[in-house]
């Protein structure tokens, strides 16, 4: 399965690791390591996580307070559209094509 992350979803990623990396030497490099993990599992297989909302799915990332959320597009495509701290209001994101 081919895996795209949306541009704001990238936004959403560097913002998360810079936090991190502002936090504690080296802790960004250990959150995307876990992101990166919950990606690949996505990838692997997209229908094993919760369907949070029509068409959207979500994996939650170990570790870290965040969750993957995404969609199918196709038959072989899944589209990151958001990557989410969990205290973010629950629509953050989620209108993104």
């Amino acid at each position: 399965m081919n895996l795209e992350i949306h541009p704001q979803a990238k936004h959403d990623i560097a913002g998360a690791a810079e936090y991190y990396r502002s936090q504690v030497d080296g802790l960004d490099r250990e959150f995307l390591a876990e992101l990166d993990a919950a990606m690949e599992l996505v990838a692997s297989d997209p229908f094993r996580f919760e369907r949070v909302r029509r068409g959207i799915r979500r994996c939650l990332v170990r570790r870290f307070p965040y969750g993957v959320y995404y969609r199918g597009r196709g038959k072989d495509q899944v589209v990151v559209i958001v990557v989410r701290h969990h205290s973010r209001h629950p629509s953050y994101g989620m209108s993104r094509k």
